[in-house]
């Protein structure tokens, strides 16, 4: 569930140039002095702390001391600006592995949306009524000439980024229409994999009970393929390439490359589930945090996997394209509990899921969806017994795992599970 102030809409940003005049370019030298400031408290801060770098709001707490006495500007000011410098600290230390203050030249700050407000004027200007000080206000009046302003002209401003040459306008569109997304008949839940994407579809009855439709596995192998090539190029370039001068302009060429052949090969994916199918509400794992896991700590060759993985943007790319609402759920212990009995879940192998209550090996990726679906179901207030249903009856083969397993494996089972005819279609996992 997101923030209860959190954007319903788009947002998009007009870039326009402009002249400031000496109110405003003394205002931005201003503003350069106290980031730099912020950016020395937020250092003492966190290396009082064991270098973890202070959130904008303890941040706040100790700058608005040197702050407020030294301007008399208005006190909206300081939060852009502390959020500007604990985002500076982060991504310095991200960069550098280290916590060193980062330096700062730009003329260049944010401005937030209770400090700005558009105006328009009877000759078809576009004035920005900016509140420098309370009750004091600068102006910065232009002619609407950017192709996109008819668009978005009318959205709701989000954020103000001035420069001394440029102004950033960031506007929030389309919000009425993402607010009456409705929630279809019909449901998706995604275990997204490295190198497969495995669903289970389900659908509402007239009666309003869930009918499970199918399970299907979609390989995006093409992915993983293109981060490896091009991960073995940048290594060559780093080996091969003395020059560092054309080693950095080679490795940011490659990248973009790489950047560019993923996000076209994800647009086609989910261009082709969307309209594959359009009456269909998506669920999706929230997987904010997952690169921050311990097993990724221990395994170098995991994190690198989880670098490339770029599930979050196949996650918005269908959200966008999608005409119904698309629904995230808690990923935690999706693969270690049973969706159908509960039970806990072991895995001999990667791959697979054992529950020895059900008396079968499941396909473990195939597994997750089911439970991501009953969690989504849940969520929109549909629960959904699997254990009970015709329809799991129907399909529970669709979700074993089709390698024959050793009979050592199966002491302890019953012999009506022992014996089972395996007829599944699924396809063995492979994961790196």
């Amino acid at each position: 569930m997101s923030h209860r102030w959190a954007s319903r809409g788009e947002k998009r940003t007009i870039i326009l140039d402009y002249t400031p005049n000496e109110s405003i370019l003394a205002y931005l030298k201003d503003m350069r002095d106290a980031l730099r400031m912020a950016l020395a408290y937020g250092y003492v801060l966190a290396r009082e702390n064991d270098g973890k770098v202070p959130s904008p709001i303890a941040l706040r707490r100790k700058l608005r001391g040197w702050f407020n006495p030294r301007y008399d500007y208005a006190k909206h000011h300081i939060n852009p600006l502390c959020r500007n410098a604990a985002a500076l600290l982060k991504s310095y230390k991200k960069k550098h592995k280290h916590l060193a203050i980062p330096e700062v030249k730009r003329l260049a700050t944010r401005i937030d949306s209770e400090l700005f407000k558009i105006e328009y004027t009877d000759d078809g200007k576009v004035s920005i009524r900016l509140t420098i000080k309370p009750f004091n206000y600068e102006y910065i009046t232009f002619t609407p000439e950017h192709k996109k302003w008819n668009e978005y002209g009318n959205g709701r401003a989000s954020e103000l980024l001035i420069t001394d040459r440029k102004l950033y306008v960031t506007l929030v569109t389309n919000e009425i229409e993402a607010k009456e997304k409705p929630l279809a008949s019909r449901f998706i839940a995604s275990d997204l994999n490295f190198t497969t994407i495995d669903s289970t579809i389900a659908s509402k009855r007239d009666d309003g009970a869930i009918k499970l439709e199918r399970v299907q596995t979609e390989p995006i192998r093409q992915i993983t393929k293109i981060q490896s090539d091009f991960s073995r190029r940048r290594r060559r370039l780093q080996l091969h390439v003395e020059n560092p001068q054309k080693r950095d302009r080679k490795l940011r060429q490659t990248r973009g490359r790489q950047r560019n052949r993923i996000k076209d090969a994800l647009h086609k994916l989910s261009t082709e589930q969307v309209r594959k199918n359009p009456d269909s509400s998506f669920i999706f794992e929230k997987l904010t945090g997952i690169r921050k896991n311990k097993d990724a700590e221990r395994s170098k060759k995991l994190r690198t996997y989880l670098n490339r993985w770029p599930y979050r943007m196949y996650q918005s790319m269908v959200e966008y394209k999608s005409p119904h609402r698309t629904l995230y759920v808690n990923p935690g212990g999706t693969s270690s509990r049973c969706p159908v009995c509960g039970d806990k879940l072991e895995h001999p192998t990667w791959a697979v899921s054992r529950c020895r209550k059900c008396g079968a090996d499941h396909a473990r990726d195939r597994l997750a969806s089911l439970a991501i679906l009953l969690r989504g179901l849940h969520l929109c207030g549909q629960p959904f017994a699997v254990s009970a249903d015709a329809s799991w009856q129907l399909l529970r083969n669709e979700y074993l795992y089709a390698p024959a397993v050793p009979d050592s494996w199966r002491a302890g089972w019953t012999e009506e599970a022992a014996n089972a005819p395996n007829r599944n279609t699924v396809h063995e996992h492979t994961h790196s």
